[in-house]
């Protein structure tokens, strides 16, 4: 009874051994297939950030593209999108590693109905593509090796002049720059002890001084009465200063 009880054993033992070398390629497949797919997906998101950015500073700079250009904002333009493509997983459609000249100007589309599609309001628009290639030659030959991938992103223009007259997009040189309102509101400081109340001051992300003045000497206690100037609840910039004002210990 136990021969054919191993016999059967073996023929079992043979048959998952076939079974296994048929279907292992078709298990390695699916993990290139996964792979590259997922190479693609990564790298067609990195494309569309980069497409992002270079519409954005197109948009702040629109007058690099007109007579007489600026070089200048041409050039920090190339060599911002540049970087950005150097970092992804894609290279130029003619082959090779990305380089100045393969970097494509920005567009522009009137929106206002003029002459001009570089003024406020109309929008700049920049396209990209590149090959993408893939790791398993099977794949390659289905889907093409390399694979065209393209984004485009489109901005509006807040940058340039508006009837001739300039519109600022960054602080002028020498220009003392007003500092930007914390996230935070002034907390509720009176009824704080004193401490408590310096505690809340910080963690509501200001850095100004804490300043501490004592008023009416004739009542008791170590809380805060007043908070001078500043109001609760308002938006100032994080470096204000403020202070408060508790009654003296008898």
């Amino acid at each position: 009874m136990k021969l054919p009880f191993r016999r059967h054993r073996k023929i079992s033992r043979g048959q998952a051994l076939v079974e296994f070398a048929f279907v292992l390629p078709i298990l390695v497949l699916l993990l290139l297939l996964a792979v590259d797919f997922g190479r693609v997906f990564f790298g067609w998101v990195a494309l569309n950030n980069a497409t992002r950015i270079a519409a954005n500073e197109a948009a702040l700079n629109p007058d690099a593209w007109v007579a007489p250009v600026d070089a200048t904002d041409q050039a920090r333009y190339r060599q911002q999108v540049l970087n950005d493509m150097r970092a992804i997983n894609c290279a130029p459609i003619g082959g090779g590693t990305w380089e100045v000249a393969d970097i494509p100007d920005p567009g522009f589309e009137d929106k206002g109905g003029t002459a001009d599609p570089h003024e406020i309001g109309d929008h700049a628009t920049v396209d990209l593509e590149c090959g993408f290639t893939f790791l398993t030659p099977l794949i390659g030959n289905i889907m093409g090796n390399p694979m065209l991938i393209s984004a485009r992103s489109e901005f509006a223009v807040r940058g340039g002049v508006i009837n001739g007259v300039p519109v600022a997009t960054a602080i002028p040189s020498g220009a003392p720059a007003s500092a930007a309102p914390c996230i935070n509101p002034v907390p509720q400081l009176v009824g704080l002890r004193v401490n408590a109340g310096r505690i809340a001051w910080t963690v509501a992300g200001y850095t100004g001084a804490y300043t501490i003045s004592r008023v009416n000497p004739q009542e008791n206690g170590n809380y805060v009465i007043t908070q001078v100037d500043l109001v609760q609840g308002d938006f100032y910039p994080c470096d204000t200063p403020i202070t408060v004002g508790h009654p003296d210990q008898p």
